[in-house]
């Protein structure tokens, strides 16, 4: 499986996505810094209440960002080739179409998986610098924040990694790159959008669930990939 993996990573050109993800970071950064840098110094509404709900903020746009770049990622690597035929290809050759698919999925979901926590651990870290110089955000840093921020991140990473294969179903159904992307971005609609300071995707329950059911899909939409005319 790893060879799989490794074969499908150079095959892919996956580094040009390494400089893609750092953009991505630099891009998230970029952005968080502006709303800080403009809204902080306003102390009769801050835009941060808290380093909770900073970092709770930072954490949510990331997985935003993540799940739809991991459709994005799907697209290449699994939908795209249904589409221009080259899958066909590689089920020519004597390995089992089930291996394949799995290598290939296996890449979105660690990807996506280490994108959030990295992102998360970089991002977040210059904005408690960044606040702790500034004070924007009156609060302080203790353990316990830390820890708890910690734990939702990993928690959070898991979902999203599971999140980021639902879209294989839309996408193996009408293998359609556009209606794979079309579908992260729906399912970042309901998961991340923000109401009055209440998210779905604050109940950790449901992005779990919806990362549980993403996982389940995708093994359900590969089981029978064995008997699926491809040409």
């Amino acid at each position: 499986m790893m060879q799989l993996i490794k074969l499908e990573f150079k095959k892919g050109r996956m580094t040009g996505y390494l400089w893609g993800s750092l953009i991505t970071y630099g891009v998230i950064l970029g952005f968080l810094l502006l709303i800080y840098m403009v809204e902080g110094p306003t102390q009769n509404e801050p835009i941060f209440q808290s380093n909770a709900e900073m970092l709770g903020l930072i954490d949510t746009l990331i997985r935003a960002t993540f799940l739809i770049y991991a459709s994005v990622l799907l697209s290449k690597l699994v939908i795209g080739e249904f589409q221009n035929k080259t899958m066909a290809l590689l089920f020519a050759y004597p390995v089992s179409r089930k291996k394949l698919l799995t290598a290939k999925l296996s890449m979105v979901f660690v990807w996506t998986l280490a994108n959030v926590i990295i992102a998360n651990f970089l991002i977040g870290t210059i904005f408690l610098t960044v606040n702790a110089n500034l004070g924007y955000v009156p609060d302080t840093i203790t353990s316990e924040l830390l820890i708890n921020h910690g734990i939702s991140i990993l928690t959070n990473a898991i979902a999203a990694a599971g999140m980021s294969l639902l879209p294989l179903t839309i996408g193996m159904r009408k293998k359609s790159v556009p209606s794979t992307i079309v579908t992260a971005v729906l399912l970042v609609m309901v998961v991340c959008s923000n109401n009055m300071g209440f998210s779905l995707g604050s109940i950790i329950a449901i992005p779990l669930s919806l990362g549980a059911i993403g996982i389940l899909l995708t093994l359900l939409s590969i089981r029978n990939i064995d008997r699926v005319d491809v040409a």
